[in-house]
Formats: structure tokens, C-alpha cells, sequence
């Protein structure tokens, strides 16, 4: 039984045909493609260009930091010691957390110093990482007058008034944190007994850098500054 919808997408599909009662797809001799089988200029496989623009956003564009001058090499050597310790730092609160959920499955080799591992490890990784962020203005700022001292000496002299602030920020927060080592040094964590001065040993290298790396934007202040790259923290 043949349905009249069936019926009416049979005949609107049917192939025209010429005057001779000839099919039109077939009585094309000059070898031209149809134009029902040619979109936009793209093939009708869909094998061609893509109909989207092409995407440069921060996230997508190759060249974030082209035209910034190198570090220099105290700078890099600083930034790869502190990728390191950030690396371990890491890890240890991914196997601190982790041993903890398998704790609750197998409470037989549950332990109670993981969760503090965990947390000493990310205060650390807070206090060592500063100083990276510091030099790839990776760090919370308040770009206020950027925008509108840009292509001024004014926007030259704003950054060099900003870093000498953190250089004297950082360097009174880097003497706190030496004094604090040897206070806290006598007080111990209550799960692992580790001595909490080591907490700002992490703290004194974080803050030190921090007053290092923006002491050497000074000098390249009417230059384009290093902007944060996620793939540099990659293995």
C-alpha cells in the first residue's frame, strides 16, 4: 500500500527531465558539475574548507609572549627550581587527597597524616609559586590606567613605580618570613611532627623571588611585559 505522504516525496524528488522527456541530470554533455552538487563553493561531500572563521583568542594564539625580551639567566634558573618544587608540591597533595578516599574504603591502611600532608603541601605550593606568577603577571592585578596611559611615558613610569612597590613589598614579607622560622621552628604538626618553620622556608624562597623577578622588570619597564603560559608548566 503506498501512503500519499510516500507519494508526494517521490514526486517532489523526482529528477527533472528535458523537453524529449530525457533525465536533465543525464543529457548534460559539456561535462559541467550540477550546481545542486556545489555549496558555497565547498564540495557537497563536505570535504573543504571549513565555514567557521579562523579563532585567535589568548587561548588559541601561538605567539602569546612574541617581542618579549628573554629572561635573564638568574631569572630562568630561579623559575625552573621553583617549577620543580611546584611540580613535587603537587603531587604530594594529589597522593595526600587520594590516599585519603582509598582510606575510606579500606580503612585498614588508612592514615591520619595524609590530609595533612595534603594541606601543608598546598600552603606551600601557594608561598613557592609567587614568584613565577610575579614575573609572568600571573598574579591578581588592577590593570586601572593601563588602557589609558598605553603608548605614553606614563605607562613606563607606572610600571616602574608598580614593580618598585613589589620589590618592597615582597622583600619586607621575605624578612617576616625569616623571622618566623625560627619562632615556628619548636612547633610541630600535629599528624606528621614536622617542624611548621618549614612552612616559611616555602614563604622566604616565594617572597625572595617575587622581589627578584620584579626588580628585573625595572629595567625593561617601556617593553612588552611576559604574560603567564600554561605550557611552560608542563612536563
Amino acid at each position: 500500500m503506498r501512503y500519499p505522504d510516500r507519494i508526494n516525496r517521490e514526486v517532489d524528488y523526482a529528477p527533472p527531465t528535458d523537453g524529449d522527456g530525457g533525465d536533465a541530470m543525464t543529457s548534460n554533455d559539456s561535462g559541467e558539475t550540477p550546481p545542486d552538487e556545489v555549496t558555497n563553493g565547498a564540495p557537497a561531500d563536505g570535504v573543504g574548507e571549513s565555514i567557521y572563521p579562523a579563532t585567535r583568542t589568548f587561548f588559541t594564539a601561538p605567539d602569546l609572549n612574541k617581542g618579549v625580551p628573554r629572561d635573564p639567566w638568574i631569572i630562568r634558573i630561579l623559575s625552573g627550581i621553583e617549577i620543580t618544587i611546584g611540580i613535587i608540591l603537587f603531587a604530594f597533595i594529589i597522593f595526600g587527597v587520594m590516599y585519603q578516599v582509598l582510606g575510606r574504603y579500606f580503612p585498614q591502611i588508612s592514615w591520619v597524616g595524609a590530609g595533612e600532608l595534603a594541606l601543608l603541601s598546598m600552603i606551600a605550593l601557594t608561598f613557592v609559586m609567587a614568584g613565577y606568577l610575579v614575573g609572568r603577571n600571573g598574579h591578581i592585578v588592577l590593570e586601572i590606567f593601563d588602557e589609558m596611559l598605553s603608548g605614553t611615558w606614563l605607562f613606563t613610569a607606572l610600571r616602574i613605580i608598580s614593580a618598585v612597590i613589589m620589590v618592597i613589598v615582597c622583600l619586607m614579607l621575605a624578612y617576616e618570613a625569616f623571622v618566623k622560622i625560627e619562632t615556628e621552628w619548636i612547633r610541630s604538626s600535629a599528624a606528621m611532627h614536622l617542624p611548621l618553620g618549614i612552612l616559611y622556608v616555602f614563604a622566604l624562597l616565594g617572597f625572595a623571588s617575587a622581589a627578584v623577578q620584579s626588580a628585573f622588570k625595572i629595567p625593561y619597564a617601556n617593553r612588552p611585559e611576559r604574560q603567564l603560559d600554561i605550557g611552560e608548566m608542563e612536563g
